[in-house]
């Protein structure tokens, strides 16, 4: 029997690498003679870089950028030297787990680091193309601060320069741009569809869990809006428009208004860049996963993506998750749930491979 094995991050406790390896170690317990093949995967979000790494002639490289607050940290990419792509991460620099507690301020921090790791890339590189995988980041800043590294400047109602930080954003009254990445091919593949701005825009759906208080939200929301007005002037990008430019913050409509980048979603560009469909193809089962599937799972996100390419020809998935809300599911699909109720992290990273030994040796 031939397992494909491609599961998703438990976030905050295990990386798809670590959460893949230990299924495969349960169902190779259980039936030794079983064969597996394990796959990193990524919706865009944390791990986009390491699924990537050992395909398509990628090399990984490391180097100094800057988290959300400005403070220096350790991030990578990749590049493939014959294609002269290179693939970045938003999360490496801009996640949540890259702040220190007395970091975290949605109203002040912003995406420069990911603007600085562009600019580093193009003048080691000088790559045709970079990718960047949206997802996992602390900020709500609209690409801003990334533009503001890459030599776009915004102005205030006085004529000054200004830190384009979410506290500043609703003084702003002009963008000045630069085209001096205009002959670079970009692609934001994101982790989620949702829009800019609204009940399902960046800010009222994922700036609660980023540290904004209701008063941050509201304030944010018309910031982002003021913002979008004058993409809409200065650089003639529609964002209300664009699926997608809600992903990250707003990065992904940003990387669209100032870099003119193409939206894509995350799990397909993996996915496909995994040759995922031929595999399913000879596998008798295939085995995903994540920390919290709900019907959420099913909209965009890499679980539900894995599940439709399976369904399309009536592939059985195993669905392997922390916990669930048990959303009814496609017929070829069944789900384990580790827990009944949403685990601390240290009994996650204690328990989780011991409970998956036992609901696969059943």
């Amino acid at each position: 029997m031939k397992i494909l094995i491609a599961c998703d991050k438990m976030k905050g406790t295990f990386t798809s690498k670590q959460f893949g390896g230990m299924v495969e170690n349960a169902l190779k317990q259980a039936s030794p003679e079983v064969e597996t093949e394990v796959l990193q995967v990524s919706d865009g979000g944390d791990g986009f870089v390491e699924s990537l790494r050992w395909r398509n002639n990628y090399s990984r490289w490391e180097f100094l950028s800057y988290n959300a607050a400005r403070r220096k940290i350790q991030s990578k990419y990749l590049y493939n030297i014959y294609t002269k792509t290179a693939v970045l991460e938003s999360a490496l620099t801009l996640g949540i787990g890259k702040l220190a507690k007395n970091e975290k301020d949605i109203l002040q921090n912003n995406s420069f680091g990911l603007g600085y790791d562009i600019r580093r890339v193009v003048e080691v590189r000088h790559p045709h193309k970079i990718v960047v995988g949206i997802g996992g980041t602390s900020t709500n800043d609209l690409f801003l601060g990334a533009a503001s590294a890459l030599g776009f400047r915004f102005i205030g109602k006085d004529g000054q320069d200004l830190e384009p930080k979410p506290q500043n954003y609703q003084t702003i009254s002009h963008i000045i741009p630069t085209n001096q990445y205009s002959d670079i091919e970009f692609v934001a593949a994101v982790d989620v569809k949702n829009p800019l701005l609204g009940e399902l825009g960046a800010t009222k759906v994922y700036a609660a869990q980023k540290g904004a208080t209701p008063q941050d939200i509201d304030y944010l929301e018309d910031a982002l809006s003021h913002i979008a007005e004058i993409i809409k002037t200065d650089l003639g990008c529609d964002l209300t428009t664009i699926d997608g430019a809600g992903a990250g913050g707003g990065i992904g409509g940003g990387m669209a208004a100032f870099l003119n980048a193409k939206i894509v979603n995350g799990a397909d560009f993996i996915l496909d860049s995994l040759d995922f469909n031929s595999k399913i193809e000879s596998a008798d089962l295939v085995v995903t996963g994540e920390g919290s599937f709900d019907r959420q799972s099913l909209m965009g996100k890499i679980t539900g993506n894995i599940i439709e390419r399976c369904g399309k020809i009536n592939k059985k998935v195993l669905i392997i998750s922390g916990i669930s809300d048990n959303y009814p599911l496609p017929a070829h699909c069944r789900n384990i749930a580790l827990f009944d109720q949403k685990p601390d992290t240290k009994n996650a990273k204690e328990l989780t491979e011991a409970l998956i030994k036992e609901k696969l040796s059943l």
